[in-house]
């Protein structure tokens, strides 16, 4: 069975449920852009979901907040070596609590619509000095996404996701910018910097206003530099 199409035909939660339905075993190969991730199935079960940076469970919940893309599915009974241990029912089910919880919180948090870029320089020396989280989001910082796409492309949980996006502003290593750059015209940070995953307290609105508050001060040679910061 060869099967390929685009997300915008039918979304990837649809998709893993048709191969799981039809007990089918081979590779699902997804890409959106530069983007690309592999995933074996094995009787309609997924055992195994690779990518650039990225793999296991974190990686599908990632990817079923994908609205765009395209995939390819190419029969196959190679064996795999598994980094999924969860049903592909219970993979799609936690995924999409993720996605729901994050969707009623997004349309009330207005400065989630907030573009922001990386700043011209350090990001890759800094790279190792971030959270896991915060690596994971600062690869979806392209000058185009705003912060409510990028928590929901990342897969996290969206708490730990604004956490995130918060950090690489405190940091200074991104910045919020009021023009997305035309498709071409993004530099990207090339090297290190990995793919990102979605659910947030209503109560973050506050916490990533002060975030971009201190941010702006920190810009303008206000007193709260980034030497007298917590160093933890």
């Amino acid at each position: 069975m060869a099967l390929s199409g685009t997300f915008e035909d039918v979304s990837f939660a649809e998709l893993l449920q048709m191969l799981n339905v039809g007990h089918k075993s081979g590779c699902l190969t997804v890409w959106q852009g530069e983007q690309k991730a592999a995933l074996f199935v094995t009787e309609g079960e997924v055992t195994r979901a690779v990518s650039r940076w990225e793999r296991g469970p974190e990686l599908v919940y990632r990817l079923l907040g994908w609205k765009s893309g395209e995939f390819s599915f190419e029969r196959t009974d190679e064996p795999v070596m598994r980094n999924i241990e969860e049903s592909t029912e219970a993979l799609i089910l936690e995924g999409m609590k993720r996605l729901d919880e994050w969707e009623r919180v997004e349309a009330e948090m207005p400065e989630l619509n907030a573009v922001v870029r990386q700043r011209a320089f350090g990001v890759n020396e800094r790279f190792d000095e971030l959270t896991p989280a915060a690596q994971v989001v600062l690869r979806l910082v392209d000058a185009r996404r705003d912060v409510a796409t990028i928590i929901r492309e990342s897969g996290l949980e969206p708490m730990e996701a604004l956490k995130a996006v918060t950090e690489l502003l405190g940091e200074r290593i991104v910045e919020e910018w009021n023009t997305p750059s035309p498709e071409g015209g993004v530099g990207v940070t090339e090297g290190k910097l990995p793919a990102a995953r979605g659910a947030i307290d209503l109560r973050s609105s506050a916490y990533f206003a002060s975030k971009r508050q201190l941010s702006e001060r920190q810009e303008a040679g206000g007193p709260e530099s980034g030497e007298n910061r917590d160093s933890d």
